[in-house]
């Protein structure tokens, strides 16, 4: 499908891959009327934001031996709800019309694991008003434990109502009270083991072949390289576009990557050799094993009660520093549901918004505009946007949202770049003493030996062939501190 930017337009771009030959230099610039400028503008590739990998440079990678799979673990506070599976009085399961606890009764409470101690207090969901101490060890029963508990109260009247004691309500620990003198023991601490979290690496393989004879040949009109210089031999813009896309597809790697590895450890696809191939998961599919919220209208308040899960009880108020990566359209929607919310407050009359501007054939021209970027909400908590080119992708984003842009522009992916341990929670994984590979076999002419320099060649065909290769890998140490927040039409 060709694309036209507009009716001043006067040439399609013409897609291919692989070997450059004349016949494709002659029908790009064949004709070659008066240019104004001889840097080629790469206007269907506008560079913003900041792209995955430039994100991981900015932390020290993790270094391992080898590129086997790797694994770590997840330290968690031994803090459990536990369900209920029945309360009896005197081993016949409760009815709505007993009374468990009243006069200091005894009565039994059936839990599925060993996880309460004899003298403890626990408490159901009315953690304040019904105290219940455990006077026995539990006797195993089966996959349960059952629990001989009376009503921690001076009020022989007391008692906890049926519907508190109803099969799936949680109840936690409290304390373990004991007696003035002469006591023996209190509860047992509590162990919970840790999380074994487990990834790998991605092998990735780029090839390019080049012919002999394109070496030296020029382009009809320079190109702009990465830092902005004009380059005008072929070759140059060749070799560049095979190390950028190969950037581009490590990028698409370490975000977007989907683990192949099957529930029974192995891997299933097979490569030319016969060997299998390996897929570790990215950085989205490790996140989203965790905290993942759809939306159907964006609002700023139901985002922030939804970072709220992220931060009560688990990070410091002057910890809850959030940045958010979005594409155009999402940090729009954030932009007007600030806006709209700032309309419930009397003006604030300053001059921020308004400017000075300086146009032909206006007196005092002024200008209005400013974008919200950034909100500091409840409880110290402050987003931030970070807007990421890889949302607005049209060529890899194909769903159509109804009110414009790309489907996934919409997304906000928080990732908390902090440190779990003292790492940093997301980085990037590399093989020790391994870097990307950059190999090539000579030809009869390459770009790499000059023409007239007697030299070894690979094959006596006028071409030659590069190769790049990379193993990827990245790492989400505890995907409960990100969250994807996405809109419903990327529900699967």
């Amino acid at each position: 499908m060709s694309t036209r930017l507009s009716h001043l337009q006067i040439t399609d771009a013409t897609d291919w891959k692989g070997l450059t030959t004349e016949n494709h230099l002659g029908a790009m610039w064949k004709l070659e009327p008066q240019k104004v400028n001889d840097i080629i503008h790469k206007v269907l590739e506008r560079e913003y934001g900041t792209n995955i990998d430039s994100l991981l440079n900015t932390f020290p990678a993790l270094k391992m031996d080898t590129d086997d799979d790797f694994t770590w673990s997840l330290m968690s506070k031994a803090l459990d709800n536990i369900p209920l599976v029945e309360a009896r009085i005197n081993g016949t399961a409760i009815t709505a019309a007993d009374e468990c606890g009243v006069a200091h009764t005894l009565f039994e409470l059936v839990f599925p694991k060993n996880y309460f101690s004899d003298t403890e207090v626990i408490v159901g969901e009315k953690n304040e008003i019904y105290l219940i101490r455990i006077v026995e060890e539990p006797v195993q029963e089966g996959t349960n434990w059952v629990y001989t508990c009376e009503l921690m109260t001076g009020d022989a009247n007391a008692f906890v109502p049926f519907d508190e004691l109803i099969p799936g309500r949680l109840f936690s620990g409290e304390y373990s009270p004991v007696e003035r003198g002469r006591h023996r023991k209190g509860r047992e601490v509590r162990f919970k083991s840790m999380f074994e979290m487990r990834n790998g690496f991605t092998h990735l393989r780029m090839k390019h072949e080049g012919e002999g004879n394109m070496v030296y040949r020029k382009m009809g009109v320079a190109c702009a390289d990465e830092n902005g210089k004009p380059i005008k031999m072929w070759i140059q813009y060749e070799m560049m576009k095979f190390k950028q896309e190969f950037r581009e597809d490590i990028n698409r790697c370490y975000m977007f990557g989907r683990s192949n590895r099957a529930q029974d450890g192995t891997y299933k696809q097979k490569g030319i050799s016969g060997e299998v191939i390996r897929m570790g998961a990215g950085i989205r599919e490790q996140m989203e094993t965790a905290n993942t919220t759809y939306f159907n209208n964006f609002s700023i308040t139901a985002f922030s009660s939804r970072l709220m899960d992220l931060s009560e009880g688990k990070l410091n108020s002057d910890e809850r520093n959030f940045v958010s990566r979005t594409g155009e359209r999402g940090s729009y929607q954030f932009h007007k549901s600030l806006e709209a919310n700032t309309q419930l407050y009397t003006l604030n009359q300053t001059s921020n918004r308004i400017y000075p501007v300086s146009q032909k054939g206006f007196q005092m021209g002024m200008g209005y505009g400013g974008q919200f970027v950034e909100y500091k909400g409840p409880n110290n908590q402050i987003i931030k946007l970070s807007v990421d080119s890889m949302y607005d992708d049209k060529n890899r984003n194909k769903a159509i949202h109804p009110l414009g842009g790309v489907v996934e522009s919409y997304r906000f992916d928080l990732m908390d770049f902090g440190s779990t341990d003292g790492q940093p929670n997301i980085q990037k994984v590399t093989v020790t003493d391994f870097g990307m590979v950059h190999k090539y076999e000579e030809g009869f002419m390459s770009p790499f030996t000059p023409v007239t320099q007697s030299s070894a060649i690979s094959s006596p065909v006028n071409a030659w062939t590069e190769h790049l290769f990379d193993r990827v890998a990245a790492i989400v140490r505890d995907p409960s501190r990100t969250m994807a927040y996405k809109p419903n039409l990327l529900a699967s």
